[in-house]
């Protein structure tokens, strides 16, 4: 083989795998960068008292269990400002939800609007006792960016 054609293929050959070391990291970038926009932020009842940082473009759904029949509901307490509830309704996953005492999950979902930070505090009570405190409450501190 010509000194010149095996010098010719060595090149062709570092360019391919420089190619395909390109290709990986911008695959990798791309993943990283899809797993922290998503759209949607979740949180739990696991996550009381916690921080939790979100984009404008996010959404904080916020998912808590109501125990069915008890007469208890969750309620967002207050202003969450600079976020803003767009969305609520109760999840019916099978048939024991809906049965008194049957758990089933209320879901919230809260849009950031612009930039900075909102505590958001939902409590579980029930709405015709007034003077009474509520039976659990939920808060996280939200650091919309």
């Amino acid at each position: 083989m010509p000194r010149s054609l095996l010098v010719l293929t060595i090149v062709v050959l570092v360019l391919v795998a420089a190619l395909a070391l390109l290709s990986e990291a911008a695959v990798a970038q791309q993943t990283a960068d899809t797993k922290k926009t998503q759209p949607v932020v979740g949180v739990h009842e696991a996550d009381n008292g916690k921080d939790i940082d979100i984009t404008t473009s996010q959404t904080l759904r916020v998912k808590l269990n109501t125990i069915a029949g008890t007469g208890y509901a969750w309620t967002l307490s207050g202003d969450p400002a600079p976020l803003k509830l767009t969305k609520s309704y109760t999840q019916h996953n099978n048939s024991t939800a809906r049965r008194a005492g049957g758990a089933q999950p209320s879901v919230f979902d809260l849009t950031a609007n612009s930039a900075g930070l909102a505590n958001v505090t939902f409590v579980y009570r029930r709405s015709w006792e007034y003077n009474v405190p509520p039976a659990k409450t939920f808060s996280v501190r939200v650091n919309v960016r």
